[in-house]
């Protein structure tokens, strides 16, 4: 049997400054704050004496029955690079009703008077997690720790990770990432040194590839083609390495990832069993402006309304209550599930047998690539991102027009979600749309199924940043809420409040498209204040002339006024476009179908990105 490492103990300051109000999710004291005084001198975290450091946390718990699951590790243990006198308690952590349970399984003392490491070994668990504390008996400084276990040395995988990130207009944040990649990821004292190649795929031309370029990380300026396109590139580029990888990473640019998630990512991936070496590992993804908040690491997309959404609720990361609720979802999985590509670690066997991903732009490609592999996912607690400006955002081009269309080619094209109805759902947001008098919105849905029915080759040719352009020129101009003077009330009042409808009113709300149909003297001239975004109540809509549409999160909104001449106009044109997509979307799609192979291949993906040789 050989000891290997399966996750590192994260301290507060192996981490971006970033995490310091969040010390929550690494380690707590009685105050929840972080019970470590950090020495640069000695590169050390100090525990004063009679201080005790709560090690139950997101972070630095062991999920002893996901390392059960998917690997052969057998006897885990703690090792501490520690000097000083501590006592240690190590707990079960587990649920048996609604509530967390802990059940002590070792307390011991340790007494290290020079620097050194103890291994101190966990007893036998078949417990959701493991979690311990430590308490000083004197000041105890902590240098690094890690969780270990051991397994058959010949079951030990050879892992070569290829990351590919793709940028645009996100230099901050990029410049950022590959800082921290070369300085904590890529040098020599990193375990992940000679297992980890960096593709940057710059699509907006803007990095200067000789300020980045080193021996494990290259920079491609890249036309932009997107999303799907800069992460084809990055594929492309794995695949021609010297040295072919066992692994591509696709990962975000607007990120804020953790060393740690990519060393995890290694350890679990060289020792996982053979019955999961062909899952997609999917990171979680945190919200950057709510840092504690997990949204989702697994989604599917749901087949009673077509829409995409996490498998899990989302959780507070701060509570071991949420650790311990996370576990009881792994091994849980629903039908049409697919991992997101802000961190989607994909074995290079499934890209050589079943291809590329489709030409999409952006939106759906990384659902139709894990639907049309379906692999299987892994998960495990610290691999996974921060993304910026996920909460609360809503792009009407993006959700309306893009991820609709999209969702029609990566049906038709790889004959995944067949029970998914996605023109029905568009049907029903049409005319949800038009009575809350977001024409535009109305509008970017029929341009969705009007694009699709063009069909591939016009996909094929298409010229994705000007088509986003385009579309986006439709979204809503929002301006400051302080500017609209006439309507102080939009500034204060709760645009997520309900109003229900009595059962008269709901017939009248839609047999008159709220109104559309009634002379002007049955309806209100005083404007409600109402969502910008997704969120839907007749109840303010109802019979008036005007609505306040108001984004909450950065106090902004617009005015939007009832148009008989536009809906109309718009209801006039669904009947055209639901018409042509009855009578001709079956062959539209075996169209799709017929050139998915060609979509897919490597020689198609260099013409499309123009680096053909």
């Amino acid at each position: 049997m050989k000891t290997v490492k399966l996750q590192n103990i994260v301290l507060q300051m192996d981490q971006d400054a970033n995490f310091m109000p969040y010390s929550e999710l690494i380690t707590k004291s009685n105050d929840w704050h972080t019970p470590f005084i950090y020495d640069p001198q000695k590169k050390c975290h100090i525990l004063k004496k009679y201080s005790p450091a709560d090690f139950m946390t997101y972070y630095n718990c062991l999920q002893a029955s996901r390392w059960h699951t998917y690997t052969d590790v057998q006897n885990f243990a703690i090792n501490l690079e520690v000097k000083g006198k501590f006592s240690i308690e190590i707990y079960e952590i587990y649920k048996n009703s609604s509530n967390e349970n802990y059940n002590l399984v070792l307390n011991e003392v340790y007494d290290a008077e020079e620097k050194q490491v103890i291994k101190i070994n966990i007893p036998k668990t078949d417990k959701k997690l493991i979690g311990f504390k430590i308490a000083s008996l004197s000041d105890v400084e902590l240098y690094s720790g890690w969780y270990s276990g051991e397994v058959e040395e010949g079951s030990i995988r050879d892992v070569k990770i290829s990351l590919a990130t793709t940028t645009f207009k996100k230099q901050e944040y990029i410049k950022r990432n590959i800082a921290m990649l070369k300085s904590r990821v890529l040098c020599e004292q990193s375990d992940l040194k000679g297992h980890l190649f960096v593709h940057v795929i710059d699509n907006e031309r803007a990095l200067n590839p000789d300020d980045y370029n080193c021996e494990d990380l290259k920079v491609y300026p890249n036309n932009n083609v997107g999303g799907a396109g800069g992460f084809t590139r990055g594929i492309i580029e794995a695949l021609e390495l010297s040295e072919k990888p066992t692994h591509v990473l696709l990962m975000d640019d607007d990120v804020m990832i953790a060393p740690e998630s990519l060393m995890r990512t290694y350890y679990l991936l060289r020792v996982v069993k053979d019955e999961y070496s062909r899952c997609f590992l999917s990171g979680a993804m945190f919200d950057y402006d709510i840092r504690e908040r997990q949204y989702e690491d697994v989604g599917y997309v749901h087949k009673s309304d077509a829409s995409y959404g996490p498998q899990k609720p989302s959780l507070d990361m701060r509570f071991i209550r949420d650790v311990l609720e996370n576990e009881y979802y792994f091994d849980k999985e629903l039908n049409n599930s697919y991992a997101g590509w802000w961190y989607c670690c994909i074995p290079i066997e499934h890209i050589e047998q079943r291809g590329l991903p489709l030409p999409v732009f952006v939106r759906g490609d990384d659902v139709e690539f894990s639907l049309r592999n379906n692999p299987g996912f892994i998960t495990l607690n610290g691999i996974c991102i921060w993304h910026v400006g996920f909460a609360g955002k809503f792009n009407a081009a993006m959700e309306l027009y893009q991820v609709h269309r999209n969702s029609f080619v990566i049906q038709a094209a790889s004959g995944i979600c067949n029970d998914v109805d996605f023109f029905k759902r568009i049907k029903t947001m049409f005319w949800k749309e038009i009575t809350r008098f977001a024409y535009n919105n109305a509008e970017l849905l029929l341009d969705s199924i009007d694009d699709f029915m063009k069909g591939p080759q016009w996909l094929e040719k298409l010229n994705g940043e000007q088509s986003l352009k385009e579309h986006a020129a439709k979204n809503e101009k929002l301006v400051p809420l302080e500017t609209l003077t006439e309507y102080p009330h939009a500034m204060k009042d709760d645009p997520y409040e309900y109003r229900r409808l009595s059962r008269w009113s709901k017939a009248w709300y839609v047999l008159t498209i709220n109104g559309h149909l009634l002379p002007g003297f049955m309806l209100r001239n005083f404007p409600s204040v109402v969502a910008y975004d997704w969120f839907f109540v007749p109840g303010k809509y109802f019979r008036r002339k005007r609505i306040i549409a108001v984004n909450p999160k950065d106090r902004t909104g617009c005015i939007r006024t009832m148009s008989r001449k536009r809906c109309f106009g718009l209801i006039k044109r669904y009947r055209k476009v639901v018409k042509n997509y009855k009578k001709n979307h079956e062959k539209v799609e075996k169209q799709y179908r017929d050139h998915f192979a060609e979509m897919t291949t490597v020689e198609f993906w260099k013409n499309y990105l123009g680096i053909n040789k």
